[in-house]
């Protein structure tokens, strides 16, 4: 992840050609790119990048012109045309992710309401960082102020998974450990008493 960064004002005065991008849009596509179905916060994707507040917003300005994203009500996305691979795009990866929970849902847990319940809010050091809902299910998804640690719950088939993302072993304790506040937070925010199955994975 990038680290803060200082402003100029040469940064906001470069005019971009359709097809031309500079590195703080790859950057920014790059994280979006992470999974193209999530509609992230803008808070969600200054701690992400590590970017100033200022330059994320001109940024996303300039390739919402460009049509690459798109914003809504609840954040931003990525738009149809955002597909190609002549961008160049700066992914941002993270390096580790392991599937800490694994629990199977009662049938009639609806995920527009656990979306409801659960979208926008904190818990303990996670902020909101955005969501998906479609055919492949529900995904929410927190990060830590600083930005080292990521996490994602998954509901798809009444199969609830957290996953954490962290971009060093280092991190791994704390962003299992955390996994399991997500989900007793989950859980608790959802109205639902849940159980972790047998399949739990720590690894």
């Amino acid at each position: 992840m990038s680290s803060e960064q200082s402003l100029s004002p040469s940064d906001f005065d470069m005019e971009q050609d359709e097809y031309e991008l500079d590195s703080r849009q790859r950057e920014v596509l790059g994280a979006m790119f992470e999974d193209t179905d999530v509609t992230y916060s803008f808070q969600g994707l200054r701690r992400k990048l590590g970017f100033h507040q200022e330059m994320l917003s001109r940024t996303l300005d300039r390739l919402e012109d460009q049509e690459l994203v798109q914003r809504t009500r609840d954040g931003y996305r990525l738009s149809p045309r955002s597909h190609a691979t002549q961008f160049g795009y700066d992914a941002v990866t993270q390096t580790f992710e392991t599937k800490v929970v694994t629990a199977y849902l009662p049938a009639e847990v609806d995920f527009t309401i656990m979306l409801g319940k659960t979208r926008g809010r904190w818990f303990k050091e996670f902020r909101w960082l955005g969501y998906s809902m479609g055919r492949d299910g529900l995904s929410l998804n927190w990060i830590t102020d600083d930005g080292r640690i990521q996490l994602r719950a998954r509901v798809h088939h009444q199969t609830l998974v957290i996953s954490a993302l962290y971009a060093n072993r280092s991190e791994h304790e704390r962003a299992t450990k955390a996994a399991f506040d997500l989900f007793d937070f989950v859980s608790r925010e959802s109205g639902e008493i849940l159980e972790p199955t047998p399949t739990t994975v720590l690894n």
